[in-house]
């Protein structure tokens, strides 16, 4: 039963991580995975069977959503932009008692709240910087400095991917690499998609040894800052709302999501 929750939770992670302005992360903090995520990719070869046994599933999941709801998805944000975004707020209102009951299982400290208004207010500036446009120039051919720029984009994408709040996607479009990645990926161009594949792995184990030392020394801080990421990313996906049926649908769906976030969670079950 364990492995088939996380296989559903991997699949969410996964549709966060095709939205730009979503976070992989964020969603691994909602259904309260993702200090064991990062503690099992950062200590991956001290007991790798046991963390193979953890991971797999959500690895898989995370590609069964990005390949099973990609379009379904697309079609979605085209059509009923607002509906859907207030179903991710919801996941992510829900999951913040959650993140705050983590925060303060060591004695709270004034100090703490330093770290949330630092990451509160870095992703709510974040949400207001308008991405280039995506007429950047699409790379196919490699060469050294095309390699160098792309192994550091998909180092830069997976560590955004890894923080919660702050989306790969939207990173990838700030630094003009958003269109060449995907073109990429959808031509299966593999002398682009090496040094791509290269930073992803420089970036996991990076950003996750960094993150997972900070959460075993400084927890507090760590998930005050964490709880400020996740807040503030609310107003990157927020798209407005209008006082119709798709208002009333969009309220009913963001209550749905609220009580998502609480069942996978594990708040019920603890």
């Amino acid at each position: 039963m364990e492995t088939f929750f996380n296989f559903l939770k991997g699949m969410f992670i996964g549709i966060a991580n095709i939205i730009p302005g979503v976070s992989g992360g964020t969603m691994a903090v909602v259904l309260d995975i993702y200090d064991n995520l990062i503690s099992s990719i950062s200590d991956f070869l001290k007991d790798w069977k046991k963390n193979l046994r953890f991971l797999l599933p959500i690895v898989l999941g995370a590609g069964s959503g990005i390949l099973l709801f990609s379009k379904l998805l697309k079609n979605l944000l085209d059509n009923y932009p607002i509906p859907t975004s207030f179903f991710f707020i919801g996941l992510i209102v829900g999951s913040i008692p959650l993140i705050a009951k983590k925060a303060n299982e060591t004695k709270f400290k004034k100090v703490n709240l330093i770290p949330f208004f630092i990451t509160f207010i870095f992703l709510v500036s974040l949400s207001i910087i308008a991405p280039p446009e995506m007429n950047e120039t699409i790379i196919r051919e490699l060469s050294v400095g095309a390699f160098i720029k792309l192994t550091l984009a998909g180092a830069i994408g997976a560590g955004a991917m890894i923080m919660p709040g702050i989306s790969g996607s939207f990173i990838l479009l700030l630094i003009g690499l958003y269109t060449t990645t995907i073109t990429a990926v959808a031509e299966f161009n593999v002398p682009i998609l090496i040094p791509i594949g290269i930073g992803v792995l420089l970036g996991l184990v990076f950003i996750t040894k960094l993150i997972d030392k900070l959460l075993k020394k400084y927890p507090g801080p760590t998930y005050f800052g964490i709880l400020g990421l996740v807040i503030g990313s609310i107003f990157s996906i927020y798209k407005g709302i209008t006082f119709d049926l798709q208002g009333i649908i969009s309220i009913v769906v963001l209550i749905l999501g609220m009580l998502l976030a609480y069942f996978l969670g594990g708040e019920k079950k603890k």
